[in-house]
């Protein structure tokens, strides 16, 4: 084997590696970067090919040639998603077709090899050519790292060597130092575009982490520290499944009207944090303007501004919810929505109650079309020692070691829990239903865990 075949198959290699570790990157990604950098290294192989086919005569090998178009394309596509430059593609390839009929006149009349070859050549290098003109003419390059200078310094080598082609590739005395060239010039590729990707795709991540923890941090943080309500003892708590979460609950009290609120938006993440949010101001602004509202006539009037928001933002989410209200200082609540079921333990008897919340036709948000007359509202009385549990369904529905085919928590154990509740304190309660639902999931949750334990002090 002489020493040309071994630059041929070294060129060959490099090209095959590139283009299998890309592919391997993309499908793992799944991002345009990624996607670019794979078509770089498969119009590579694909031009290879290509060349390889085409190699006998002046016209096939000038066509086989024109393959390297879809090189420098993909080059340009990736430096356009680096530097944020729009390519001419349309443009680019009508001259590349335009270049075809004149480089097979060229060969019909007997025309030297680069007079052949000359229209497609610069027909290739075009696209290139036009995004390295566009990051300097347009300020980018002051922009870019070192990775993405390096990029962009390999591609107009590459540039240069695909105009080179009509002085050199019919001169055999030059083919080594063309194949030398090349593949010093993949070798480059090789370092500086997936160092560049690498870069933005971190880069981006940090970001959405950083605005996710923003995120995370406003919806924690609007919700109330340390609740406080004359006559009762309240703990809540709240897990998001991921950083942010689409489950809600509220604590307000304005004299005699105190109120109870526990919510949970279809679904979990950032699209239903930012519905909870949502509905967590319209309900705050309600009940600051009216405190003595009625439990129906809050769902009604909630239901009938969120629904109009998620109109607005073709947002096609709902929110279960149960608002729990106290008039005066008694113990004596009332309430309404379309949630899960609330449990009260009662303290004499050991015996848990089940409520149904069915007073609301539907979730928050979901429809608009019942009157007030369809908010109905339920009544439930605590004695001292009494305790309410209100949840969203994250709790009943855990999975059993992080996996729904072994069952769930379900309400029975959650009963069995809260009837051995009496005497110990709200925060004990809280600590061991939380000790007990991590090692039935082996800490792996796939919803929003969040729940409100109210205990009454006196009759």
């Amino acid at each position: 084997m002489n020493g040309l075949e071994n630059l041929l198959l070294t060129y060959a290699g490099a090209m095959m590696i590139n283009a299998i570790v890309s592919a391997l990157l993309w499908f793992h990604n799944r991002t345009d970067l990624h996607r670019a950098l794979f078509l770089v290294w498969a119009a590579s192989l694909v031009a290879f090919v290509g060349q390889g086919v085409l190699s006998e005569g002046d016209l096939a090998i000038t066509i086989g040639f024109s393959f390297v178009f879809l090189i420098g394309a993909s080059l340009a596509r990736l430096i356009g998603e680096v530097s944020e430059i729009e390519v001419p593609w349309r443009p680019s390839l009508a001259l590349l077709l335009a270049a075809y009929p004149v480089s097979i006149g060229a060969t019909f009349l007997g025309a030297s090899f680069f007079w052949i070859a000359a229209p497609i050549s610069i027909a290739v290098a075009f696209p290139m050519a036009y995004a390295v003109a566009r990051v300097f003419l347009d300020g980018k390059w002051a922009g870019l790292t070192i990775s993405g200078r390096g990029l962009v310094l390999s591609m107009v080598a590459y540039g240069l060597h695909v105009l080179d082609f009509p002085f050199l590739r019919d001169k055999p005395e030059f083919a080594a130092l063309g194949f030398t060239i090349a593949i010093l010039i993949v070798f480059a590729l090789s370092i500086f575009a997936p160092a560049v990707v690498m870069e933005i795709v971190t880069g981006k991540q940090a970001r959405v982490a950083a605005e996710m923890e923003v995120a995370h941090r406003i919806q924690m943080e609007i919700l109330p520290p340390q609740p406080v309500i004359e006559g009762l003892e309240l703990v809540c708590y709240m897990r998001p499944a991921e950083e942010v979460g689409g489950d809600y609950y509220d604590v307000y009290s304005f004299g005699q009207h105190s109120w109870v609120l526990l919510g949970d938006v279809t679904g979990h993440g950032l699209s239903s944090g930012l519905v909870m949010l949502m509905a967590q101001s319209i309900i705050s602004a309600i009940l600051h303007t009216r405190p003595e509202i009625s439990p129906g006539e809050l769902n009604f009037v909630a239901n009938h501004i969120l629904f109009q928001n998620l109109r607005r933002l073709d947002e096609q989410r709902s929110m279960t919810m149960v608002a729990i209200c106290r008039t005066g200082d008694d113990n004596h609540f009332l309430y309404c929505g379309s949630h899960e079921s609330l449990y009260v333990f009662r303290a004499e008897t050991g015996a848990v109650e089940i409520l149904d919340v069915s007073q609301a036709p539907h979730g928050l948000g979901m429809l608009d079309e019942f009157a007030r007359e369809e908010y109905s509202e339920s009544r439930f009385t605590l004695a001292e020692d009494d305790l309410l549990f209100i949840a969203s369904d994250g709790i009943r529905e855990a999975p059993r070691l992080g996996d729904y085919n072994k069952g769930m928590y379900e309400e029975e154990r959650l009963i069995t829990f809260l009837k051995a509740s009496k005497g110990r304190s709200l925060d004990e309660l809280k600590t061991s239903l939380l000790a007990e639902v991590e090692q039935f999931t082996g800490g792996r949750y796939f919803d929003d865990i969040t729940f409100v334990m109210v205990r009454a002090t006196r009759a």
